[in-house]
């Protein structure tokens, strides 16, 4: 606890702590709206829907890379500021649009104002905190997240009731405000320009991106693994509410699900520093990915062999799912941190994020079609069948090379 408190005591941290928080209850504030508004208040069709949440979600699949690229280049404190205010713009679009049509073209905004927020971070946490520092500021972030994704829709949903319409999306506008501020203090720390900037490239260099990944296994390790969660979650993740459905649970049961999710790893956030004191973040991981496949296993042969599901039972199984998944995503923010290379750590986080959404597109597309073809059980435990093999093969590869290692060592001191 002395060590998260004393992060605080760090020049410009608290403008990051603070600046991390107001976006983080922003995106799930305009997440609520956004969708709210579009069914209760302009009484979208399902193709609306569909196509908003495409526009609000492709500019981080496809443009993410170039904007960590131009993080590289200029300095975080300037992209974070340039997010806020666009974030600001964007808030107000949203409050103001008169028509569907137009709604969905500030939601595409929104979603571009968005992607500067990620690799700035990254590389705000790389100047500012030492190792040690970093597995504490990261699970306390994590846990600050889980919250705010807790109570955030409950207040997007309130002002969407108390200020009717579209007027919730001041709150968001205010936030990006506040946003700003901190961005402004983080340049105390970090500046205003970036050194060498001018020298690195404009566009993401995908060729370097690959070249790290072959060269340093540690980070490809952990770049496999954030994907295989990602699709894992993907294949299932939007299943569990016809799951509940099929099996006696009633509509409240998914928001208790929800919860307990959230839960697990805000307790993952509480031990995450324990934990790593005794494993590295890439074995964590493989650990992590089987507690995580495992509950998803667990589940689907449960749906397989009753009638009626416990949900006492589903909401352990999903806090073990919660800690586990917010296990894994911690470990490889911290491995990220301490792999990629400084210059390119925007580009690399960018481009990591990416592939990660690209996994959460295709994920659901998969899934249903296996629901649909060979059951919804099946769906669940092919899904963390496929974790647990990529787990089992980490830890292979990982046993190899620790044997690699100790013959060189062997050889060296003969």
């Amino acid at each position: 606890m002395s060590a998260t408190i004393s992060l605080f005591g760090i020049r410009g941290y608290p403008s990051f702590f603070w600046g991390r928080t107001f976006n983080s209850i922003s995106i799930w504030v305009d997440f609520t709206l956004i969708f709210s508004l579009l069914s209760f208040d302009f009484d979208a069709s399902p193709r609306v829907l569909g196509m908003t949440a495409a526009l609000y979600g492709l500019p981080g699949l496809l443009a993410g890379p170039f904007i960590g690229a131009l993080a590289d280049r200029k300095s975080p404190a300037l992209v974070m500021l340039c997010g806020a205010f666009a974030r600001f713009v964007t808030s107000l679009g949203l409050a103001f649009a008169p028509n569907e049509s137009v709604f969905a073209v500030w939601v595409f905004a929104k979603g571009v104002s968005n992607l500067g927020t990620i690799p700035a971070e990254q590389i705000v946490i790389r100047r500012l905190l030492s190792d040690a520092q970093i597995v504490s500021t990261v699970a306390l972030t994590s846990i600050v997240d889980q919250c705010t994704k807790i109570l955030s829709p409950l207040l997007g949903a309130a002002l969407s009731f108390a200020l009717h319409s579209q007027g919730g999306f001041a709150l968001t506008a205010i936030l990006a405000v506040f946003s700003m501020g901190c961005a402004i203090g983080v340049a105390g720390a970090v500046g205003w320009r970036q050194s060498n900037g001018s020298h690195r490239p404009r566009y993401p260099d995908f060729a370097l991106f690959w070249r790290l990944i072959v060269e340093r296994p540690a980070l490809a390790s952990a770049l496999g693994l954030v994907v295989t969660f990602s699709t894992i979650l993907g294949l299932y993740d939007s299943l569990v509410v016809v799951l509940l459905r099929d099996h006696g649970q009633p509509a409240s049961s998914f928001g208790s699900i929800v919860s307990c999710t959230a839960l697990g790893a805000i307790g993952c956030g509480v031990f995450l520093k324990n934990i790593l004191t005794h494993v590295s973040e890439s074995k964590s991981m493989t650990w992590f990915l089987v507690g995580f496949s495992a509950t998803v296993v667990g589940a689907g042969v449960l749906a397989l062999t009753v009638t009626k599901l416990s949900l006492g039972v589903l909401c352990l199984l999903w806090c073990i799912n919660g800690f586990c998944y917010g296990g894994g995503v911690m470990a490889y923010a911290i491995a990220l941190q301490k792999e990629a290379p400084p210059d390119s750590l925007g580009v690399v986080s960018a481009s990591a994020r990416s592939m990660q959404l690209a996994a959460l597109v295709i994920g659901p597309i998969i899934g249903s079609w296996v629901a649909q073809h060979l059951g919804l059980e099946i769906t669940f435990v092919s899904a963390g069948g496929i974790g647990l093999a990529i787990a089992a093969s980490a830890t292979l590869k990982q046993a190899l090379a620790r044997q690699r290692a100790n013959k060189r060592a062997r050889v060296q001191n003969t």
